[in-house]
């Protein structure tokens, strides 16, 4: 019971030190065959992190490729290109990138989003981004340019960012060798026969624990080595200015076309304007002509002044 008391403080110690933690209240506490048993465990660890982060800088990294500047490095590429391209090509040949990519499998280029929107029969851009592998990457650009000059455009930018992810995967290996070593011994603990319940339990507790945290160490790990391994790519699709367009002349050709079409409605609202004062004309020529006439009676009748002399 004491061997497995002893063992217990030893793993809590080690567990300590993983995350970068002291325990000095511990080791005062311990015992002088304890006190030894902690002070081997923890250097062991230290030596084992230190170790496995030797091992990663050694190490090519998984993914990267020549570009880097050296071995040791993890950077994550970040790639940004804009085309200019007639409208009747923005569409299609935004389609037939990502068709390309497709075409290549998820292990060379996966689509993370694509989007064309037409703002007028004059306007229409495209997006799309990718994530690629890097050598795939460098032939995919090249016949992307190829495509897009063979449809009459151009580029119009590209760009390269990198950011580097070498201490964020260092760090997170390394804690994630401590951690499995630390599971490794609290699983051999766990079957100590002549523990009791309550220390049991309480390693089931640590392990659970400590098992979330390598799951959670793992994923991150995973991610940050995709970004490495695969660059991400974003690419834009704009239409080409041009000095005369459809919609500029548009107008005109819509004029012509509808040329007759507005003589008829004229007319037609000529007709309307006949037809709808038409009564009111039969009412109001013979009272006009009715009032002409008593207006030229009453001067007719009207007495003649006659001088008488003086």
């Amino acid at each position: 019971m004491r061997n497995f008391a002893a063992a217990l403080l030893t793993t809590a110690a080690i567990s300590l030190t993983a995350c970068g933690n002291s325990a000095p209240h511990m080791e005062a506490a311990a015992p002088e065959p304890m006190m030894a048993d902690m002070q081997q465990g923890v250097m062991a660890e230290r030596g084992q992190m230190k170790m496995a982060q030797s091992e990663i800088a050694s190490a090519p990294p998984q993914g990267s490729s020549q570009d880097n500047p050296t071995a040791q490095s993890f950077l994550a590429y970040r790639y940004d290109y804009s085309f200019s391209l007639p409208v009747k090509s923005v569409a299609s040949t935004a389609k037939s990138h990502a068709q390309i990519c497709m075409d290549a499998g998820p292990q060379l280029c996966q689509i993370l989003g694509s989007n064309t929107h037409a703002q007028s029969e004059d306007y229409v851009n495209a997006s799309l981004r990718l994530r690629a592998e890097p050598q795939w990457l460098k032939t995919f650009a090249g016949n992307m340019i190829a495509s897009v000059e063979s449809a009459k455009g151009e580029m119009t930018n590209s760009g390269t960012s990198v950011e580097d992810l070498t201490r964020s995967i260092l760090d997170t290996d390394a804690r994630l060798r401590a951690q499995t070593t630390l599971r490794t011994r609290l699983e051999g603990l766990l079957e100590t026969r002549n523990a009791e319940l309550k220390d049991l339990l309480a390693l089931e507790r640590e392990l659970a624990r400590v098992q979330s945290q390598i799951e959670s160490a793992t994923t991150t790990l995973k991610v940050l080595r995709k970004r490495v391994s695969m660059s991400a790519v974003t690419i834009n699709y704009q239409t080409k200015q041009v000095a005369i367009s459809g919609s500029t002349v548009g107008p005109i050709g819509r004029s012509f076309k509808n040329f007759f079409g507005t003589v008829a409605d004229g007319l037609a609202s000529v007709i309307d304007f006949i037809a709808a004062i038409l009564p009111w004309l039969i009412l109001i020529i013979p009272s006009l002509w009715a009032l002409r006439r008593f207006w030229r009676r009453r001067k007719s009748v009207r007495p003649v002044q006659i001088n008488k002399p003086d």
